[in-house]
This record gives C-alpha cells, sequence and structure tokens, in this order.
C-alpha cells in the first residue's frame, strides 16, 4: 500500500537539479523557475530495491511528454556527495539510502514554457520511496502517476561479487557491533573474506565503506561511530587481507538508513551494519 507522505506547493520559485553525476567538487546542476509541486510517497510492504520503483513510475512521465534529460543510479550519480547536492524532503517523510537510491530528471515542452520533473526513488527497512518534484508554468494539469504496491519478483543476489558487479552495492550482513562501539566482535566474517578476494581480484575498483547504527543517541554521536565502524573494517581488510588502502575509503551515515524497525533488539541489530559501494572501476 502506498501512502502520501508529504506535499507542498509553490507558486513561484527557483529550484536546482543536479543534471551530471558528481565531478569532484560538486555536480552540474540546472535551475528552473516556476510553479513548484513536491510529493513523497510511501510505499507499504516493499521489499524490492530503487530500480525496481523507478522503472515504472519513469515508464508513465515519458509516456506523459517528458524527454530524459539525466538518470542515474546511487554509484553512477556519485553516492553520499551527489546526494546531498539534492534538495530532498527531510525524513520521516523520504528516506534515502546512500546505497541505493535512483534519480531521473525529465523536460517537457509547453506553450507556456518547458516544464522539469526531477523522480527520486529509494528504500528503508520495508518501504519504499518515492520523492517527485515539479517545476512547471503554473497553469499545466498535474503530473499523473500511478504508484504500483505490488512487491516486485526480484532475483535474489546471494553471491558478493556478483551483487557489486550487478548492483554497484552490497550490504556486510554478518557484521556485529554492540551498541555504542566501533570494535568488530570476535569472530570470522566471510563477507570480509569474499569482500577482500574481489578487491584483490579487481584492483582498479574503488568502494566506499558506508557505516551505519541503531538509533540509540545523538545524530552527531552516531555519525561519528558510524564512520568509525567503517574505518574499522577498512583497517580489518588492510591489516588481516592485504586489501590495498587506497581502493576504500570510509563514511558514516549514523541512523538516517535503517534497514529495520529500530524499537526491537532485532532491528538495532540489524541496523548497526557496514554497506560497500562501488564508486569506480577505473
Amino acid at each position: 500500500m502506498a501512502e502520501l507522505a508529504h506535499e507542498e506547493d509553490e507558486s513561484a520559485t527557483f529550484y536546482s537539479l543536479p543534471v551530471s553525476p558528481w565531478l569532484g567538487t560538486g555536480a552540474e546542476m540546472l535551475t528552473a523557475e516556476g510553479a513548484l509541486s513536491r510529493t513523497v510517497w510511501q510505499v507499504m510492504d516493499f521489499d524490492g530495491n530503487s530500480a525496481q520503483l523507478m522503472a515504472p513510475l519513469r515508464a508513465q512521465i515519458e509516456a506523459q511528454g517528458y524527454a530524459p534529460v539525466f538518470a542515474c543510479d546511487s554509484t553512477l550519480c556519485g553516492g553520499f556527495d551527489f546526494r546531498f547536492a539534492m534538495d530532498v524532503t527531510p525524513e520521516p517523510a523520504m528516506h534515502v539510502d546512500l546505497g541505493d537510491f535512483s534519480y531521473f530528471v525529465g523536460r517537457m515542452e509547453t506553450a507556456e514554457g518547458d516544464a522539469f520533473l526531477a523522480l527520486l526513488t529509494s528504500r528503508g527497512g520495508a518501504r519504499g520511496y518515492i520523492h517527485l518534484v515539479r517545476i512547471s508554468p503554473a497553469d499545466m494539469a498535474p503530473v499523473s502517476v500511478a504508484v504500483s504496491t505490488r512487491s516486485p519478483d526480484a532475483e535474489e543476489i546471494a553471491d558478493l561479487g556478483e551483487s557489486l558487479d550487478r548492483l554497484g552495492a552490497a550490504t556486510l550482513t554478518d557484521l556485529s557491533f554492540s551498541t555504542g562501539s566501533a570494535t568488530l566482535s570476535d569472530g570470522d566474517y566471510p563477507s570480509l573474506t569474499e569482500l577482500a578476494a574481489y578487491l584483490v581480484e579487481h584492483p582498479s575498483t574503488r568502494v566506499v565503506l558506508v557505516g551505519h547504527t541503531d538509533a540509540e543517541g545523538s545524530l552527531e554521536g552516531n555519525i561519528a561511530l558510524s564512520r568509525a565502524r567503517a574505518e574499522a573494517v577498512r583497517t580489518y581488510l588492510i591489516e588481516r587481507f592485504g586489501v590495498s588502502a587506497g581502493q576504500m575509503a570510509a563514511e558514516g551515515v549514523g541512523y538516517l538508513a535503517p534497514r529495520a524497525n529500530n524499537a526491537s533488539d532485532e532491528g538495532r541489530q540489524q541496523n548497526r551494519r557496514v554497506e560497500v559501494v562501488v564508486t569506480s572501476t577505473r
């Protein structure tokens, strides 16, 4: 089931849209002027990914006359840096998983002038998130987008290397961190063995290790903790497996990208994790 989580309108404004990947110091921006409409939907009981949300919505938008200007996924966009180049409705209405989002900008020529539309899809926990912005001449009819609530029949990808090759991201699901700690618990971690082998086998691949926390404590403290967790994994891969330090960066987003409900011990444990995002293969 899809629920409208946010809706706003402005009669006349300027709005900037990223229309290129992250280019090191910024993204190329397109500034549009006109009436702004912004809506956010949350799709309940969603077990797919952002691309599966994006595909049918983009098809509907293009069928209404919008030509593609720019499109990318979390890897091709530039991940962490690109996400924060976008003006996005904040939590809790809209949630963006830094390892799984899709982005599309379209333009439609009208007698009154150009209309622009930006669509962002992501997921978090058991929900899908859809963020739609339109900047257009004020007298245009509203955009119609039908949101499917059917869970896509996605193929499960169990192999970490295959996930990195096909999706550009993977979750290190077997790591164990205690609440408030950046120290990996004692034990062997098959996911790190797999990741190390993949990186050694693909020496030109660069990745970002993105740390996550549960929701206990302040956001500032959790961002620092999540970055420390990612750095702990990076150090483990360097010292234990000899992975090149230059292949890996470490970042943290605190509790802003949960996979599960923080109200339970099980959910908090799932949220204390590290994800891998491919940033370059050259």
